[in-house]
């Protein structure tokens, strides 16, 4: 008995001791342009890291395609809001391969600037950030342009975008066979997608700003996910659902200014309240979708309905499409918020 207490408290000193040596090993490498730092290029530092390691990248160009394939943070020594001598900037040396290629969990990037350079070839060839097959990855802080994607994502689950700027590409973001990842506080810009969900279920869009682009955001073949405060303006196409995209919310979104503030073709199910139109043409609807929720409607610029008893709720529906009857029961008053004002 007693030696089997011994046996045991023997284990359990090899485990912490074990934990102690893994928490020991990360380590911290640099890389700068300049010398003085432990590597000149972030893929030599790639190379050279372990598993939970950190790499530090000074300001400057660096001109090369990465491949990370290890659970590791690769970090901008500078914030991407510097002024422009002073930002790390990683421009991808073969135009047609992706900038970064992550194919790790764990993997975190932040604070660069990514430009790729458009193929020409193909609108999906290149990307800026892309990740294939993983979890828990987290992308913030960083600018893409000229990319033919900013930010890819396939067969990826869990990951976390936050605060990046996309623009000057063909898709934005593209989310292909993903599911309950997290975008937040995205900006994409002139693109001709701002957001793609191809065949992806579960995943959360809030606080995200779609301007100017042919198509803000566009749910294909997409399931299940949540839209919420976000700012989409100026697009030819505000928000699309098309080829069964299916049982999704829409809630305590703006949609200004463009010309067609939402679209749904071949798509049903889906569950839209609270949000904001002012577009050039609001809405339409080609299929059986719920336009307000058990409490309140949308709050649309060309509604001329009274509310009477001032509870915010205009008094008759608006009408989206009468012959498929979609139609808000229950539009805001325009005198009163959605919201997200």
């Amino acid at each position: 008995m007693k030696r089997k207490s011994i046996q045991n408290i023997c284990i359990i000193f090899l485990l912490v001791l074990g934990a102690t040596a893994t928490q020991v090993s990360a380590a911290v490498l640099t890389v700068g342009v300049k010398g003085g730092e432990n590597y000149t290029s972030i893929q030599e530092a790639v190379n050279n890291s372990q598993n939970g390691d950190t790499i530090v990248v000074s300001p400057g160009i660096y001109i090369e395609n990465v491949n990370v394939n290890k659970e590791i943070a690769i970090i901008s020594k500078t914030d991407v809001s510097g002024d422009r001598l002073n930002r790390t900037y990683v421009i991808g040396a073969v135009p047609t391969n992706d900038v970064f290629s992550i194919n790790s969990n764990n993997v975190k990037i932040t604070g660069f600037h990514i430009m790729g350079g458009p193929s020409g070839i193909n609108a999906y060839q290149e990307v800026g950030l892309y990740l294939e097959g993983v979890q828990n990855c987290s992308l913030s802080n960083n600018t893409l342009m000229l990319n033919d994607v900013g930010i890819g994502l396939n067969n990826s689950q869990g990951n976390f975008l936050d605060n990046n700027r996309i623009g000057l590409g063909s898709t934005g973001i593209i989310l292909s066979r993903s599911n309950e990842n997290k975008l937040s506080n995205n900006l994409v810009e002139t693109n001709d997608e701002g957001i793609l969900l191809d065949n992806s279920t579960n995943n959360t869009l809030m606080n995200n700003t779609a301007e100017s682009n042919d198509i803000g955001v566009l749910l294909a073949t997409s399931k299940t996910n949540t839209l919420g405060y976000n700012s989409i303006s100026r697009n030819s196409y505000g928000i699309v659902l098309e080829d069964m995209a299916e049982s999704n919310t829409l809630t305590n979104n703006s949609l200004y200014m463009n010309g067609l503030g939402m679209y749904l073709r071949g798509s049903t199910g889906n569950m839209i309240s609270l949000n904001k139109f002012f577009n050039f043409i609001n809405a339409v609807d080609e299929g059986t979708n719920s336009w307000n929720s058990s409490s309140a409607g949308n709050k649309w610029k060309d509604y001329n309905g009274t509310d009477a008893d001032g509870n915010g709720i205009g008094d008759t529906p608006y009408v989206v499409n009468q012959t498929t009857g979609s139609i808000d029961y229950m539009p805001l008053a325009n005198n009163v918020s959605s919201g997200n004002q």
